[in-house]
């Protein structure tokens, strides 16, 4: 038997059954619908020399709105926020009955960090409700693990990057020490997606302090 390998998962959905009809891409038959828990992924990893160490949980694209038609409606927030609270319960080891992972410590301690949804293209003023609200979520146990946000920008209109209203809430991420993961598909969409996300990041750090500059994860 070799040495022991420590692994770490820096990109893992993990969803509970009760989810599923709340995810965008999901279809009922599909392949994935289905729970992608815990208990699972850790079965799956402990075979062999690896170790798990520990995963950092990326949103799972749930139906949302990034924009609330007025400032006292956050209803296309709603699910997003919901995952939020499972990340509390991931990270504090509080599972509802049958979210598939335990109350140990052990499996609490595996939650790393989180990275929810946000709402990027909504401005700075929708993003700072929003963070508050999902500071609430996740309530003051769990909140250190969110280390940053994302927006799906793969299945987004060209030039959804660059809106003054999308700069400017980078900008505020950064301030706010968070990161931001960028989701393109220059696959599908070819190399529009990458140019433009050069821009983004460009213009998102052009005059900001390093110190203030946000962290983009690609």
């Amino acid at each position: 038997m070799g040495s022991q390998i420590p692994i770490i998962d820096s990109h893992i959905h993990l969803f509970p059954a009760s989810a599923l009809s709340t995810l965008a891409w999901q279809k009922p038959d599909g392949p994935l619908y289905k729970q992608q828990s815990l208990d699972e992924f850790k079965a799956a990893t402990s075979t062999g020399d690896a170790v798990l160490k520990g995963y950092i949980f990326i949103e799972a694209d749930r139906k949302s709105s990034a924009a609330p038609s007025s400032s006292e409606d956050d209803s296309g927030w709603a699910e997003p926020l919901a995952e939020v609270e499972f990340v509390r319960r991931l990270a504090t080891g509080q599972p509802l009955p049958g979210e598939g992972h335990s109350d140990s410590a052990a499996d609490a301690a595996l939650c790393l960090a989180a990275v929810p949804w946000a709402p990027v293209p909504a401005g700075p003023e929708a993003l700072e409700r929003y963070l508050a609200r999902a500071r609430e979520a996740a309530g003051e146990a769990a909140w250190p693990r969110v280390r940053g946000f994302r927006y799906l920008l793969q299945d987004k209109p060209s030039g959804t990057a660059l809106q003054d209203g999308f700069i400017e809430s980078l900008r505020l991420l950064g301030r706010r020490g968070f990161a931001f993961d960028v989701g393109v598909d220059q696959h599908r969409r070819g190399r529009l997606q990458l140019e433009e996300a050069v821009e983004m990041i460009d213009r998102a750090h052009d005059g900001v302090p390093e110190a203030e500059k946000v962290v983009f994860v690609l």
